[in-house]
């Protein structure tokens, strides 16, 4: 078959001559066909079409069920709290009625009637007779006998912990005795006055007088020396004709004693015995807000507006004779859930408080940790989901990724698609056009003119990168040294040093025919030292700030180079181990001086990542190796045909981790006699 050369923008693309001569950049249909191919741009599609479809409503439901399970955490907590309020109000009402039962087993006492029955039904008594003296009772019809006895029932309730004081009246509310519990700090014994009594410290209820059931009446009054107690007055009846009450027996009742056991109860079935962690608290209030009972006795007999301000709301549906539960934020920042409910008949609420927050931890961390499992799982699927899609359409992939990898420079890559495949006309033209282009750049190859050229560029392009870092390196640390005058004087011999490089280039540039015969100035005898230090100044001391530089040198070192030539191999290293220690801080070491051998050199060392043996045997000194991500790898390929252009040589010794070191040996100048 014979070709046509046809013209292009990038030269001449032989073509079948019975396909005629187009005229078309074999480059541009390359980079049209590559970057277009919709299968390379489907993937990110592909994978939040996904995405949509799979992970977010994974992640959703597994939100909606860690919601739900709150909720329904927060309904059984509820649930659980207004149950325990039931209890302890049954326990609370059957311990109130016990105590009402033993007041009226006390009452219907045969001694207690036949003692009432004899005393005289008085209309009145005088204003002065406030006080019943110890006579009276002696005197009395029914003896000391059944004083005695009455005596002996009312100590025996009085030993229990329930009772404050117990009274007995006759008509006309006519005090006949008084007993008080025994005091803390006393000896345990129980009082009993019958002399010197004020009938105003306890009254009997007006309505006893004319009941004829055998009931007590109870109230919360608040006593000067008690405080609030449940006061209940049960009548006395004696039968004549009818039931009548010839007698009351009225007590007071410890109200902080009578919800302690309940209480008690109901703090062992939520704390759990052994444990310290307030995870739950009872609380009694009164109508006025007072707090008759609370799990912290600290807190005891105070307002609960004032105590505890945070329970207010609370406190005040509490007061109000309502039942519920409500939330509310402790002091110390935790969520509490609070069930209550009234203690009737008795003008008292209860309330049973769970720590929220506290109880409903670990199903916040699990609810979490189901999220990031939905999270991970989602995403998984959704890759994996991703892929599978992605092979069912692997014919438009591969002959993308064929036609990616030929527009990089890979042409010998072939496309492999099966004869049946619609895109297999597609792949061969891509392969003919291939093996056009192929043919072609091996025919260009060939010339010497075309290998200089892209010489040219390559090393231009590295001195003109290297120019540009060291600029880069001193306008960086301006913004942070400016302040400092000796930095400012030494960024403007870095800047003028630089800006003479950049002449330099441009001078090179514009001679190309001297820059590619590769044509250096003789060597002279030249101090090596100046030239160090002006390096120096423009490479590693900017980098300074990051990294800890070490300078070894001597006061002068005379050898015969070209020195714009060796300050370019000088630079280059530099800059090179600068940027071996981009990744983390490191150590810079340059230095100076003779060989054994009298001959002069100057080495560069960093801490960087180093390199293996076989890479440094191989590839470290040929054109376009390097181990860096950035470069064209033509940094030490030109450093060494310098030194080996000036008579020298380049000695590297490098540990993968540990960090590399180039010696630069360079001929002795003939003057020296040092």
């Amino acid at each position: 078959m014979s070709f046509a050369a046809c013209p292009s923008d990038d030269g001449l693309i032989p073509l079948p001559e019975s396909a005629g001569c187009v005229n078309i950049s074999a480059n541009k249909f390359l980079s049209a066909l590559a970057p277009g191919s919709a299968a390379l741009q489907s993937r990110p599609r592909t994978f939040l079409t996904f995405s949509l479809f799979c992970l977010i409503p994974l992640l959703v439901i597994s939100i909606l069920s860690f919601l739900a399970n709150l909720k329904f955490n927060e309904k059984l907590q509820s649930a659980d709290l207004q149950n325990e309020v039931e209890h302890t109000a049954s326990d609370f009402d059957l311990s109130r009625r016990d105590r009402e039962n033993e007041l009226r087993y006390l009452a219907e006492n045969s001694a207690l009637r036949k003692y009432v029955s004899a005393l005289p039904m008085r209309a009145s008594q005088s204003e002065g007779d406030h006080r019943l003296r110890a006579s009276s009772v002696e005197q009395d019809p029914a003896g000391n006998d059944q004083v005695s006895e009455v005596k002996q029932e009312v100590a025996r309730l009085l030993h229990r912990r329930f009772y404050a004081a117990i009274a007995v009246f006759a008509p006309n509310k006519r005090l006949l005795f008084v007993a008080e519990a025994p005091q803390p700090q006393g000896n345990g014994d129980i009082v009993f006055r019958t002399a010197d009594l004020r009938p105003d410290q306890i009254q009997p209820d007006d309505g006893v007088w004319t009941t004829s059931e055998q009931e007590s009446r109870c109230q919360i009054v608040r006593r000067a020396m008690l405080g609030k107690t449940l006061h209940c007055t049960t009548p006395v009846l004696v039968w004549e004709e009818k039931p009548s009450a010839r007698g009351a027996l009225v007590a007071d009742l410890k109200l902080d004693s009578l919800v302690a056991p309940v209480a008690g109860r109901s703090e062992l079935a939520l704390f759990g015995s052994g444990e310290t962690t307030p995870r739950a608290i009872v609380i009694v209030l009164d109508d006025s807000g007072g707090i008759v009972y609370h799990t912290n006795n600290a807190l005891t007999h105070q307002q609960s507006n004032n105590s505890m301000p945070y329970f207010a709301q609370v406190a005040n549906s509490m007061v109000a004779g309502q039942s519920g539960a409500k939330f509310y934020t402790s002091s110390d920042g935790d969520k509490w859930l609070a069930a209550y409910a009234p203690l009737r008949p008795t003008k008292l609420s209860l309330a049973v408080a769970r720590n929220y927050s506290l109880a409903t931890r670990t199903t916040r961390i699990m609810g979490w940790l189901s999220v990031l499992f939905a999270l991970l799982i989602g995403t998984v699927a959704t890759i994996f989901l991703s892929n599978y899609y992605l092979r069912r359409t692997q014919s438009i992939d591969r002959v993308a990724e064929g036609v990616g990898a030929i527009a990089k420079g890979k042409l010998d890559h072939r496309i492999e698609l099966l004869s049946s495949d619609g895109l297999r006309p597609l792949a061969d033209n891509v392969g003919l056009m291939t093996k056009q282009l192929r043919e072609q750049l091996a025919r260009e190859a060939e010339t010497h003119q075309f290998q200089s050229f892209v010489r040219l560029s390559a090393i231009l392009t590295h001195d003109l990168k290297n120019a540009i870092e060291a600029l880069s390196l001193t306008v960086t640390n301006m913004e942070r040294h400016f302040d400092n005058q000796e930095f400012r004087a030494d960024a403007m011999k870095s800047l003028t040093g630089a800006t003479e490089n950049l002449r330099a280039l441009v001078a090179r540039l514009s001679n190309p025919v001297t820059t590619l015969s590769g044509e250096h100035k003789r060597p002279k005898p030249v101090d090596l030292i100046p030239m160090l230090k002006r390096v120096i100044s423009m490479t590693a001391e900017p980098a300074r700030a990051k990294h800890e530089i070490k300078i070894n040198l001597p006061k002068s070192l005379l050898a015969m180079v070209d020195i714009e030539r060796m300050n370019k191999v000088a630079e280059n290293l530099i800059i090179n181990a600068l940027e071996a220690m981009d990744k983390k801080s490191g150590t810079l070491s340059i230095g100076a001086g003779k060989t054994p051998e009298g001959k002069p050199f100057f080495s560069v060392s960093d801490t960087g990542e180093g390199m293996s043996q076989r890479f440094i045997e191989e590839r470290l000194f040929h054109p376009f190796a390097t181990t860096k991500r950035r470069g064209v790898g033509l940094g030490l390929y030109t450093c060494r045909e310098v030194v080996t252009a000036n008579g020298g040589s380049i000695e590297v010794d490098s540990r993968q981790d540990a960090g590399t070191t180039f010696k630069v040996v360079l001929p002795s100048a003939a003057n020296d006699t040092r």
